[in-house]
């Protein structure tokens, strides 16, 4: 059993933050980073739910990510810069469409819609149980 001390308490709380950053950053970007991008109807393909699909339009391209409100950043990898500069407490918010792709929420909602914001965050708990394992075997 490890037994903590008062003078031990301030190395306690920085190696929970570092645990609870290491949790954040592991599964947000296993998150986004694992939304397939698949060939959409116009390239051959098919709606397939929880996918983005790829015609001949910017909607995976159209992702805006942005951390406490600042300005979004926009592009397919711009969660990365985000999820690089998170801290705990911090609110981080990811959005497809704006004016690269206006057409987002149809594609997401409408009929054969593919939902795949929708079928990735059904996965967040598995996404923050993995990270949890990866952040307990490196921080000790």
């Amino acid at each position: 059993m490890t037994v903590y001390k008062a003078a031990d308490m301030p190395k306690w709380a920085a190696k929970v933050d570092r645990l609870a950053l290491a949790v954040i950053q592991q599964a947000t970007n296993d998150l986004l980073g694992g939304i397939d991008i698949v060939a959409g109807i116009n390239r051959g393909g098919s709606r397939k739910r929880g996918t983005i699909p790829r015609d001949l339009g910017a909607l995976a391209a159209s992702l805006q990510s942005s951390l406490y409100g600042s300005t979004a950043i926009s592009g397919q990898e711009s969660y990365a810069l985000v999820v690089a500069q998170v801290k705990v407490g911090d609110r981080m918010q990811f959005v497809w469409g704006g004016n690269a792709a206006p057409y987002a929420r149809a594609v997401h909602y409408g009929r054969n819609g593919t939902f795949w914001v929708d079928v990735a965050a059904n996965k967040w708990r598995g996404y923050v149980r993995a990270a949890v394992v990866r952040a307990k075997a490196t921080i000790r």
